[in-house]
């Protein structure tokens, strides 16, 4: 009883200041701000040199198409970000791991990629286009090439069968009528005839043969007109295929892609579909590289997406690089996004509204010009 008298007696000597002593170092402050949480997460973004659509300005900052648009959409959606430059392999490795949490450029969406990541919707649509040496094998060699190619030995045959027909044909009337010049036997009888139709359409008319039956008149009469025709149809052809062969290349469309080198972005989109068509083609680094040895000569034909060359070509390789008419398949642009992403339903709402309005014309239109075909 005594003790507990004087125990009660020292808890109420204790000073009411000892309890009011801060909390320990274990318990957290009230109201302050903790360490972690004070700012977003800043996002990453992987990008690569793809102009006109990213690649880094006089000033070494990144800007271009895609990367502006971007700059839009992370404005829009309130989103912290840094840019980070990586390979086209490394760009979608890297979003499909969670390294990146966007990929933006000139990125095109392929079932192979999207298997791997997630895609927004297109912001853009373009197709491949072929560039090539506008110096390489032009003029005269060209045009001594041409006269070695199946095209033209298939032309010369049936040249050759038409007037095999039309000596055939006055022989048939004159073989008994005029045996002279033109003999019964056969081979001989149609080897004259074939040389009679050849100086008969040339205009040449040397006289030493000539149609002396009303038969053999009527067929000579009617293979002079024809001849006319085939003459003028032959000479348009021929100088079209000069013409052509003075101004043009090796390369004048995608049927000529099967007979020459060819290159290709390594892992890019142009590459899987020149293999889709049964097209060697060689693997290069960056576009760059590509256009390098199309000017050295180790190559004919390099294909990439349609814009990125034609800017090139007209910003950095003028006179140097021509890029052909030709369009190869289609290339649709997106933003790659992780599998899942909480961003892709934000990002889509976003896109969709910014490519709709003035601002996407615009911009396109200081990097493209007025030929955009997005």
């Amino acid at each position: 009883m005594i003790r507990t008298v004087l125990f009660a007696a020292a808890l109420l000597a204790t000073p009411l200041s000892a309890q009011e002593e801060s909390p320990s170092a274990s318990q957290p402050a009230l109201g302050g701000p903790t360490e972690t949480g004070t700012a977003p997460d800043t996002l990453i973004v992987a990008t690569r040199e793809a102009p006109p659509f990213a690649f880094r300005g006089a000033d070494g900052e990144w800007t271009g198409i895609a990367l502006e648009m971007w700059a839009a959409l992370a404005d829009e959606l309130d989103l912290s970000y840094r840019l980070e430059e990586a390979s086209l392999d490394d760009m979608i490795a890297g979003t499909a791991d969670g390294r990146y949490g966007a990929a933006v450029a000139a990125l095109s969406i392929t079932p192979a990629r999207e298997e791997r990541v997630d895609f927004t919707f297109p912001f853009y649509s373009t197709g491949l286009g072929i560039a090539v040496d506008p110096g390489a094998d032009g003029g005269w060699l060209r045009v001594v090439r041409n006269f070695f190619t199946w095209q033209f030995l298939a032309v010369l045959a049936g040249l050759s069968a038409v007037l095999l027909a039309a000596g055939a044909a006055v022989w048939f009337f004159e073989r008994r009528g005029n045996p002279d010049e033109f003999p019964r036997a056969p081979v001989k009888g149609l080897g004259d005839g074939f040389w009679w139709a050849a100086v008969t359409m040339t205009t040449v008319g040397y006289g030493d043969k000539s149609p002396r039956t009303l038969g053999g008149r009527i067929v000579g009469l009617v293979w002079m007109f024809t001849a006319m025709i085939i003459v003028a149809s032959f000479t348009a052809a021929i100088a079209a295929s000069l013409t052509v062969g003075q101004l043009g290349g090796r390369v004048a469309g995608l049927s000529d892609l099967d007979s020459v080198r060819v290159g290709a972005v390594a892992d890019s989109s142009g590459l899987d579909d020149l293999a889709e068509r049964r097209i060697d083609a060689a693997g290069y680094d960056s576009v760059a590289a590509g256009l390098d040895a199309l000017e050295a000569g180790r190559i004919d034909a390099f294909v990439h997406d349609r814009p990125l060359l034609l800017f090139t070509a007209r910003e950095a390789r003028e006179g140097r690089v021509r890029v052909l008419e030709d369009t190869l398949g289609r290339q649709d642009y997106g933003i790659a996004l992780p599998e899942g992403s909480d961003l892709r339903e934000r990002l889509n709402r976003a896109l969709l509204a910014y490519v709709r309005s003035p601002n996407w014309g615009a911009l396109t239109r200081r990097y493209l010009g007025a030929a955009d075909d997005g």
